[in-house]
């Protein structure tokens, strides 16, 4: 399993590409016997194929460790070693861990019709910022900044579009979950092969 890495400050990314074929017998010995069990209750393929390839990722860099999910499907490490976030693409799975802060990541295809969707996750002030541009790298990274926010505050039901601000300062990323605090969460935006990949740091 070939897999990129990037590291800032003291959180550590793992992706790796999702490049399971299920018209092929899928190894389940990456798996203990509880998730074997939440593996066959899946009802989707592209959903078992995530979840696979998130313990094939995670048995390859931690292997004594085992992944659980809290009630809002937040994922963590049942030892609670390490702040723990996931996402996932058609084309990329990636794993973001931080030991001493919560960490949140995304993982998005840039694509044009994220223009079109803007309004729904993204702030008037926002919009007025780049809609000169109208570029949808653009808009991916602020769609990748309020997910990774997002996984960040560990609320549910949190607006994108009024509780979750990104902005770019100074060369450098930052997002705010306001129902937590106004402090400045920075944000680390990479571009991979037509997709952004955005964790806190």
């Amino acid at each position: 399993m070939e897999i990129i890495t990037y590291t800032k400050n003291n959180t550590q990314v793992y992706i790796t590409r999702n490049h399971l074929d299920f018209s092929t017998a899928v190894d389940l010995t990456q798996l203990n016997d509880d998730e074997k069990e939440k593996f066959v209750a899946l009802k989707s393929q592209k959903r078992k194929k995530e979840f696979l390839l998130i313990r094939m990722l995670k048995n390859q860099l931690f292997p004594e460790k085992e992944i659980s999910y809290l009630t809002n499907g937040a994922p963590f490490f049942t030892d609670h070693s390490f702040s723990l976030s996931i996402s996932h693409t058609s084309s990329f799975i990636g794993l973001a861990i931080s030991t001493n802060k919560r960490v949140g990541i995304d993982l998005e295809e840039i694509q044009q019709k994220i223009i079109k969707l803007a309004p729904k996750f993204m702030h008037s002030s926002e919009l007025k910022a780049i809609q000169s541009i109208n570029n949808p790298i653009h808009y991916t990274h602020f769609w990748c900044g309020k997910e990774a926010i997002y996984k960040w505050s560990g609320i549910d039901g949190l607006s994108f579009r009024n509780e979750l601000p990104i902005f770019h300062k100074l060369g450098s990323w930052f997002g705010k979950s306001i129902r937590i605090s106004n402090e400045n969460i920075p944000l680390e935006m990479i571009e991979l092969e037509n997709h952004i990949v955005c964790f806190t740091y």
